[in-house]
């Protein structure tokens, strides 16, 4: 029987495997691979981080979203920093299109907590609304 807890191992997995074929990208002498189908060097960067933020919240449903959007900002900034150690040269405008790849993965769940607490307490400030979530007492 398929289970939540099988749904999420294959993620682990799929996300285990994109890593690695991720850091081979990222270091390896591949630069302008993304030309050859059809992808600026500020696309890839974005897709790449968004798919790595979108599986890092299928691999661990436990862990809050912000938390992981942090860990997948730290990795883009840890690519950045690698590829400079690797001779390929550290770019801020990669570092940026990698952070709106992050932010572009966390802004549906974002948008959906808004409408959430529209719905549920409409009039209050969110100062209110967080102390009457218990969630975060």
């Amino acid at each position: 029987m398929l289970s939540p807890a099988h749904l999420t191992g294959c993620f682990r997995a799929l996300l285990l495997l994109g890593a690695g074929v991720g850091v081979v990208l990222l270091l390896g002498p591949f630069q302008g691979l993304e030309r050859s189908v059809g992808l600026s060097d500020a696309a890839a960067h974005g897709i790449a981080f968004y798919l790595l933020t979108v599986g890092l919240f299928l691999s661990a449903p436990k862990w809050r979203r912000t938390d992981l959007a942090l860990v997948a900002a730290g990795l883009a900034i840890v690519s950045e920093v690698a590829q400079a150690l690797a001779g390929r040269g550290a770019d801020p405008v990669d570092l940026l299109f990698d952070l709106t790849g992050v932010c572009a993965a966390i802004a549906p769940g974002l948008a959906e907590r808004l409408r959430h607490h529209a719905r549920a307490h409409p009039n209050l400030s969110f100062r209110a609304i967080r102390l009457v979530n218990r969630r975060l007492r």
